[in-house]
């Protein structure tokens, strides 16, 4: 209770390994990850195909957005925005770590970074049970 007070968005591992979030306050789910070492609040977005980065989160985690080829295009609820393909060296959920994660950079005005379905879907089950959701590993 003390962790879900001070950070909302920090995962809950159950007695089964799963990991549960908490609906917030915007309505949203939220959880917060380390990428390549630094910390980055993701929205969860099952409609977002793949896990995108803004560019501000992007500088954080050690890429330079200058030096990204925006060669590839998302549609969006704004409309089609140009992204680039990159890789995550690490990216850790509650203790889970990934490597080599594909991702994407927005290059439009994002703003809040999206954990996608391509990472979602790593999980064998989600389950949404009122204000609650379940990630079963």
């Amino acid at each position: 209770d003390l962790i879900r007070a001070l950070n909302p968005a920090a995962p809950i591992a159950l007695s089964d390994g799963s990991l549960e979030l908490r609906r917030e306050t915007d309505g949203h789910f939220h959880i917060d990850a380390e990428v390549n070492g630094a910390a980055v609040r993701f929205l969860v977005d099952t409609g977002a195909t793949s896990t995108v980065l803004t560019r501000d989160d992007a500088r954080r985690v050690g890429l330079d957005p200058a030096r990204l080829a925006f060669t590839g295009r998302a549609s969006t609820a704004n409309g089609v925005v140009a992204t680039a393909p990159v890789r995550l060296a690490r990216l850790e959920i509650a203790g889970q770590e990934l490597r080599e994660v594909r991702a994407n950079v927005n290059g439009g005005d994002l703003f809040q970074s999206l954990l996608g379905m391509d990472l979602i879907s790593r999980f064998s089950r989600v389950t949404l049970e009122g204000d609650r959701l379940i990630l079963t590993p």
